[in-house]
């Protein structure tokens, strides 16, 4: 897996899915925002700017990958006022981040 990942900076981000970290303090955060559209929007927020930070520690393939996620996330908001386009603005983005997490699963392959 790491061969694929190019040099050494690529390889510890792929073998230690330093992406892992971002990830878990972002489902915990979410969690705790439930009910409360603006803290969700703030934990998506924070998760996309982990992601952009952390692809700026790598390059090629994954650096990219990285930066798609965190550009997909980064789109997500909920507006408290119109939950309807909420729904279906979140529909969209699920795709746009499974891609992206395909992408960065690819690219560290």
């Amino acid at each position: 897996m790491t061969a694929a990942c190019g040099g050494s900076t690529n390889s510890a981000i792929c073998t230690d899915a330093a992406w892992t970290k971002a990830f878990t303090d972002y489902t915990t955060a979410a969690t705790a925002s439930a009910g409360d559209p603006g803290k969700f929007n703030d934990a998506t927020a924070k998760l996309s700017a982990d992601l952009k930070t952390l692809a700026g520690t790598t390059d090629g393939d994954v650096a990219t990958a990285l930066n798609d996620l965190a550009t997909s996330l980064g789109s997500i908001k909920i507006d408290p006022s119109d939950p309807a386009a909420a729904a279906t603005a979140l529909s969209g983005v699920g795709t746009k981040i499974s891609e992206a997490t395909a992408n960065l699963v690819k690219a560290c392959s």
